[in-house]
This record gives structure tokens, C-alpha cells and sequence, in this order.
């Protein structure tokens, strides 16, 4: 999930045009190849918010102390869905490939360096000149966190638990959606697992095959919901199997502690073939939603590393050198239930009435750009133009309409105002009643709540319609979003889990596990299936444009985009060579003190 800087844009192109065949021994050919446990038992209680942190001897641990997030829903590789997931998920797991620190800056902060892709568990890659097969040799010193050797039918067992429609993840159709053998047979038709196209030559060797050549596939070789897993230990241990007396980890960490809703804490992994270049001696994740506390505890030195606190405390943060801003492969936007709100004209009403600048300029305040497309800002298209920049059009969510009504001036919000209104009233003519309530959800964060009472706040003025706020923990958010359908309008940000398009694409597909909006269309889905066995180019684009183009046409607005993210964070002075990927997770393994 990141990155914007001309480096970004040199890195994409590469992935657009990877799909030529090659083979590699050393470092990958490309430069840069996206419910919980019982407590564990109590120690250290959290530092509360707002005191002072006491003054570290020298001959004590190293320990970073972070705040990234509230309690997370998993840290079962398989069914993770959130960054804060991911995130935990990148420092006890490590996949074929991983993300590592350079000696580059990722901004502005000299302490937050970039990281890139590299060899992890693998050791070699040969990808076949069609591109369909990849073959990994394995490294010779990588054992899981018990000591016993880590083997290619551990990654076979886990992509075909995380396929395995009956283990119902959230990202089951990944595999499908990134071409591998058999995936989508698998997942959408019940196929034996066994069948899926990964197969261990070896304990040594590991074989994936594809059916069309996926320009990032190095990326999804590095992806945190395809770690390789143990079965006997989740055979064993059921749902346990996260707690950290189970969890058997082939990362630079594992898991010491999980006191749930207070802090999760790990230490490194002796057992990692990379364990000389671990660097902090524990890293405690403090869990947390309120952001006033967050950033109480990182001023007083109880935390090291925060990324959520008040939007109006970034200038003066900023000013003092404490927050950081980052690009970010982020959408921020909102579903419409296109089952509550079955006239695409009002939902279309409704994603014109909102002031996107407003909400940037005057609410989140940490240079969000407002969206133009679903597709966030920083990703390109196969000729390295940024994906806005793709179409004779730049507001692409606009695009459809301005053909529609030639009379209205969609560039300037008054004249998107102008409109929403006109459609709302055409939508009255045939039956809608404006007498209804809008149910606004939304996780209980703070800044959420602030963008919800100004959409609220425009949709009420401009169209005249009565929106409420319903506000949920963000621990059950996202299962509340299909299980609970009383809502109307939803808010969620999306980061790119690859840097291509078709990842925020691939959302909308009818039945997807995230089309929280239930929004369908057969066109659409035919297009999505189409550029999966298009190699990168041209062609792959326009077929890719014309799927967006459908979200925001006649029958469209099933998502409302909002504004592209931006990461910011603030960083203890005391904590050096921390890393950012380009996709948005933050890493301390190779953290220093000083």
C-alpha cells in the first residue's frame, strides 16, 4: 500500500511490463518484484496515557513501543483483512519474498527508510519464459520458531487454506484474481484444493503455476495473507492456534505476549535465518483507538511510533518536527447500498453533493488529495502515466456523467451541485421518497466521525435528505458491513495490496468479498475477468479504463470515493532506521536505538 516520488513511478513501470519471461538466482530480476485469541497472561501493564516514559539505562532492551491501531479482528495470516493486520502479521511471518530496508530515505524523516522487495525464505527464482511458472528453491537455513525446518508444503497448505471457500477469508479470490492454476475453480466452484496450481517438488522446491502472465506476481509472493503456515499446529490448536503459547512464527519475531485490547508484544525469533540483522529486543504494540490519548502517550515518551492522533494537531506536529507526511496507495470512500438505495440517480446525487476540498482542506488537514477516480492516486498504467492522467478526461468519476448532462460544469463543485440536485428530483418524479433516513456507518475513530458530519452536513444541504450517524468498534466494523444492512452509506479506505489497478478494480465484482454495496453489473464483471488474461500494455489499460468508467455511469455509484490517503506518523528521535514499503506497512525489524 505507497508512494507517489518519481522512484514510485520507476518502480511501476517495471511491474507493468513484467510479464516477459525471465529467470534469476540472488535477488529478484525486478526492482520491486497489499477474531481473537484468549489473553495470554498479563506482565508489564500499558503505559497510560499522558505519562512520562522513565529514563532508559544503557544496558536495558531495546524495546519500540507503537500504537498503530485498536484491538486487531485476527493475526491468522489467512483471514487478515487490515493494515494493522498485515502489519503484525510482516514481523512474525516472512513469505518467499519480503520487504526490506534500504539506505533511502522513503521522505523527508532521515529515520523512516524505504524498503524494497527481496529474497526472504527463497533463496533463487526461475520464472518460465511464458511467464506462467515460477519455480523457488528455498533457503537452507529457515526453521520455524520450534525449530523445525520450513518446507515447500507449507505454502502448498497454505494457499489452499486460504482458497478453501470453506475457510471463508476475506481474500479467498485473491489467487483467482492473480491467475494461479486452478484458483478460480477452487473458490467459485468448489473444486478440490489439491487441485490448485502450487506444488512442492521438495521439501526444497516450490512450483506456481499461472494461467495468464500477472505482471506484479513478485508482489503477491510477498503478500501477508499467502505466509506459509503449519498444519499440524492449526490442526492442533483449532482457533487457538494464534495465542501466543501456539503460534509458531517463521518471521524475525514471535509473540511473547497478547494482552488483548492493551498491547501485543514480541521478541525475536532465535530461530531466524536472518536473526544477526533483528534489530529491537521487543517491539509492544500498545492497542488503542483514541486518538487524544495516542498522541498524549507519544509526547511524553510512553510511545515511540503512532500513525493515528488528531487532525489538528499535524501543522504544530509538523512545526516541531514530530509528524511526517508520506504518499500513500490509499482510496478513502464510501459504499451506497445499492440495496436501500436501488436508483442509481440518488446515489449518484449524493457522491456529487459532497465537497471533496472541504473535507481535505479543512478536515483530515494532512495533504489528501480528493478523489477523481476509485483508483488511487500513485498507481500507473502500463506507459508509467499515473492513472488519473490515463483517460482524455481527468476526473474519471465524473467522466461518464459529463456525457450524460453536457449542460452541467462537472469540473467546479457548484456545477456537481447543480446536478445532484436535478437527479435527486428526477428520482422524486419517479418515486423516491426524500422523506427517508440515510443511516451513515462508520469505526469510531475520530477523524471518521469528522468526515461523517461533513458529508452529512452537504448531503443535507444540498440535497435536503436526513443522513444519521452509526458509529461501531472497529474490531467487528468490516463484519458488521455485510452481516448488519441497515446502513445506507459506509465508509472504508482501500490500499492497494499490489501496485495495479485491477487491485481496487477487483472490488466491485458481483458477490466480491468487500462489495460491501452489493453492487452488480454483468458488463463489469465481464471486463475484470477479461484483463486476467491480458498481459500488461496498452490494451490491458483501455480495458481496465472502460471497467472504472462503468462504477460511475447509468447505474453505477455503488462507491463513492472520497479523497487519496497520505501516511502520516510520528517517530521517536530515539529510534533510527525504521522502513516503509511501498505499499504502506511500517517495519522495525531492522530498527536501531540512537
Amino acid at each position: 500500500m505507497k508512494k507517489i516520488t518519481a522512484m514510485l513511478l520507476a518502480v511501476c513501470m517495471v511491474f507493468a511490463l513484467a510479464a516477459c519471461g525471465s529467470s534469476s538466482s540472488g535477488a529478484p530480476s525486478t526492482e520491486a518484484p497489499s477474531a481473537p485469541a484468549d489473553s495470554a497472561p498479563a506482565g508489564n501493564a500499558p503505559a497510560p496515557a499522558g505519562t512520562e516514559a522513565p529514563a532508559v539505562p544503557a544496558d536495558e532492551p531495546f524495546v519500540v513501543t507503537a500504537c498503530i491501531a485498536s484491538e486487531p479482528e485476527t493475526i491468522d495470516p489467512t483471514m487478515i483483512s487490515s493494515v494493522d493486520g498485515n502489519t503484525y502479521v510482516n514481523h512474525l511471518f516472512e513469505n518467499l519474498l519480503r520487504y526490506a530496508a534500504t539506505d533511502t530515505p522513503a521522505g523527508d524523516d532521515p529515520k523512516m527508510m524505504s524498503a524494497e522487495l527481496e529474497y526472504g525464505q527463497a533463496k533463487s527464482m526461475v520464472i518460465s519464459d511464458d511467464g506462467l511458472t515460477y519455480t523457488f528453491e528455498l533457503r537452507d537455513d529457515i526453521y520455524w520458531s520450534d525449530g523445525e525446518p520450513v518446507k515447500a508444503q507449507d505454502w502448498v497448505y497454505a494457499w489452499q487454506r486460504v482458497c478453501d471457500p470453506d475457510q471463508a477469508a476475506d481474500y479467498g479470490y485473491l489467487l483467482a484474481d492473480v491467475s494461479v492454476e486452478g484458483a478460480y475453480e477452487v473458490y467459485y466452484e468448489g473444486a478440490d484444493p489439491d487441485t490448485l496450481g502450487i506444488k512442492a517438488l521438495n521439501d526444497k522446491t516450490l512450483e506456481i503455476k499461472l494461467t495468464a502472465a500477472t505482471p506484479f506476481f513478485e508482489q503477491i509472493c510477498a503478500f501477508g495473507n499467502l505466509m506459509p503456515l503449519r498444519q499440524d499446529v492449526i490442526e492442533a490448536y483449532g482457533d487457538e492456534w494464534t495465542s501466543p503459547e501456539n503460534l509458531v512464527c517463521n518471521g524475525p519475531y514471535v509473540m511473547n505476549e497478547w494482552v488483548h485490547d492493551s498491547y501485543i508484544s514480541m521478541v525475536p525469533n532465535e530461530n531466524y535465518w536472518d536473526a544477526e540483522n533483528v534489530g529491537p529486543d521487543e517491539i509492544k504494540w500498545y492497542l488503542s483507538d483514541d486518538e487524544t490519548a495516542i498522541l498524549s502517550s507519544y509526547q511524553s515518551g510512553a510511545y515511540d511510533f503512532i500513525e493515528t492522533f488528531p487532525s489538528d494537531q499535524i501543522a504544530s506536529l509538523q512545526a516541531s518536527g514530530d509528524c511526517y507526511i508520506l504518499p500513500a496507495v490509499t482510496t478513502y470512500y464510501l459504499y451506497i447500498n445499492c440495496d436501500n438505495i436501488s436508483d442509481w440517480r440518488v446515489r449518484a446525487a449524493i457522491a456529487l453533493s459532497i465537497d471533496r476540498d472541504n473535507i481535505v482542506e479543512n478536515v483530515t488537514q494532512a495533504g489528501q488529495i480528493p478523489a477523481s477516480s476509485l483508483v488511487t492516486g500513485g498507481i500507473t498504467d502500463s506507459t508509467g502515466a499515473l492513472w488519473q492522467n490515463g483517460t482524455g478526461y481527468k476526473e474519471i468519476m465524473w467522466a461518464g456523467l459529463a456525457e450524460l448532462y453536457p449542460d452541467y460544469d462537472l469540473t467546479s463543485y457548484v456545477g456537481r451541485c447543480e446536478l445532484a440536485q436535478d437527479l435527486l428530483a428526477a428520482a422524486v418524479e419517479d418515486g423516491f421518497d426524500t422523506g427517508i433516513t440515510i443511516p451513515y456507518r462508520f469505526n469510531n475513530l475520530g477523524m471518521h466521525g469528522a468526515i461523517a458530519e461533513a458529508v452529512q452536513q452537504d448531503v443535507v444541504s444540498v440535497l435536503g435528505l436526513n443522513m444519521t450517524m452509526d458509529s461501531t468498534e472497529w474490531q467487528v466494523y468490516t463484519s458488521t458491513l455485510s452481516s448488519e444492512r441497515s446502513w445506507d452509506v459506509a465508509r472504508l479506505g482501500w490500499q492497494a495490496d499490489y501496485l495495479d489497478a485491477s487491485s481496487f478494480l477487483d472490488l466491485f465484482k458481483t458477490g466480491g468479498s468487500y462489495n460491501y454495496s452489493n453492487w452488480s453489473n454483468e458488463e463489469y464483471d465481464a471486463l475484470c475477468n477479461q484483463y486476467k488474461t491480458m498481459a500488461g500494455g496498452p490494451e490491458r489499460d483501455a480495458v481496465m479504463y472502460e471497467a472504472e468508467a462503468l462504477l460511475f455511469g447509468e447505474d453505477g455509484f455503488g462507491v463513492c470515493p472520497l479523497y487519496y490517503y497520505t501516511n502520516f506518523y510520528c517517530l521517536s528521535s530515539d529510534i533510527q532506521n525504521a522502513a516503509t514499503s511501498t505499499l504502506g506497512f511500517f517495519l522495525f525489524t531492522s530498527a536501531t536505538q540512537g
